[in-house]
């Protein structure tokens, strides 16, 4: 796989299986275990409400970014059971191809990439009916938060509203290269 592709599988969009909920004890244990500072910064941070497709997308960005072994309950919040997260690229074949995974499956390839990105969505466009939504995003990737964008591509996000808030169903994603750069009408 190349460096674009395993960059794109690790930050994205965007991107799924059984979700564990767990809510956190109401008070902590009385011995707590030491953690690194950003463990312990990352498990601090509240989840995002999803309350419209806006914050959606700001709490997905957010779950999305920071370092590889930040605590991910978050993520795994935004997403339905069973969601999907499908990047595309080009396989060792030289064919382009999903490759199907769950939340989980995503965040095993980020913990073994074992670095840190911040993926944000610079241009949103989305259809709505009733309670389904489908958002055509494009994102960059950046090695810190204000870095330079090395990364980008577009993400076609379902969503479903259960009366209280978005969740996810499902991101493709693609990663923009030489030979198939964004279009200009999905530039910032």
């Amino acid at each position: 796989m190349n460096r674009s592709a395993l960059v794109v599988l690790a930050a994205g969009l965007l991107c799924s299986p059984a979700f564990s909920q767990a809510n956190p004890p109401a008070s902590p244990p009385a011995n707590p275990a030491p953690q690194s500072a950003s463990a312990a910064q990352a498990a601090a941070a509240p989840c995002l409400p999803a309350k419209t497709l806006d914050d959606l997308i700001k709490a997905l960005d957010d779950a999305i970014s920071g370092p590889a072994d930040k605590e991910r309950t978050c993520m795994r919040q935004l997403f339905y059971p069973d969601s999907r997260l499908v990047p595309v690229g080009r396989t060792r074949e030289g064919v382009f191809a999903p490759r199907v995974l769950t939340v989980d499956n995503w965040i095993e390839a980020v913990q073994k990439r074992n670095g840190t990105f911040f993926e944000r969505q610079v241009k949103v466009k989305s259809e709505t009916f009733a309670h389904i939504a489908q958002l055509w995003t494009t994102y960059e990737i950046r090695p810190t938060p204000d870095g330079k964008a090395t990364v980008r591509g577009i993400n076609s996000i379902q969503a479903v509203f259960d009366g209280a808030r978005w969740r996810i169903t499902q991101i493709e994603w693609q990663a923009e290269s030489p030979t198939e750069p964004l279009p200009e009408k999905d530039l910032p």
